[in-house]
């Protein structure tokens, strides 16, 4: 099933997305915009990687989708669902070219959106490098609220940074 928002599709991951994800894992500056690290990513590396995704009641990846044109946009993620305690971790990457169009904005609303209902969770979270202001203010026009900070929690071009959390709470 896929995910429909105004302006996005949010789908699975497929092997003709493979160039899309190597753009973005490679891509040094959304690389230190983010959390995480890796190390440079083979065209091989990646069609395997993408191989070898199960399906996991835990993490849901997909890609995002301009519902206009059929390009592909970037990557939405929600990891360590909780069922139990209706929590998960949302993580998205754009493309650079297609940032700040109100991609980002939609991805994000229709993500939640699904989230809370259909798979009853009640809080989304967000950990945001603290330097990277565009993604916390995304966030927060969202509906995220800051509810904490990570001290030296992520280290970046010989640098720790702190880490901002947000979330979202299903208010029923």
């Amino acid at each position: 099933m896929n995910v429909i928002g105004e302006k996005v599709l949010l789908r699975a991951i497929e092997i003709s997305d493979k160039e899309v994800l190597l753009e973005i894992i490679n891509d040094s500056h959304t690389e230190y915009a983010l959390g995480g690290w890796s190390f440079p990513v083979s065209s091989l590396n990646q069609e395997e990687w993408i191989k070898d995704q199960k399906p996991n009641a835990d993490i849901l990846r997909c890609m995002i989708i301009d519902k206009k044109d059929n390009k592909t946009l970037g990557t939405v993620i929600l990891s360590d669902i909780d069922y139990k305690n209706g929590n998960a971790e949302i993580h998205i990457k754009l493309l650079r070219g297609v940032r700040g169009n109100g991609y980002g904005f939609d991805t994000i609303n229709t993500i939640v959106k699904y989230t809370f209902n259909e798979l009853r969770l009640h809080c989304v979270y967000a950990h945001i490098n603290g330097y990277n202001i565009p993604s916390q203010k995304l966030f927060e026009k969202c509906g995220f609220k800051k509810e904490g900070l990570l001290k030296s929690r992520i280290f970046k071009k010989g640098e720790y940074h702190d880490v901002i959390i947000l979330s979202i709470i299903n208010e029923l």
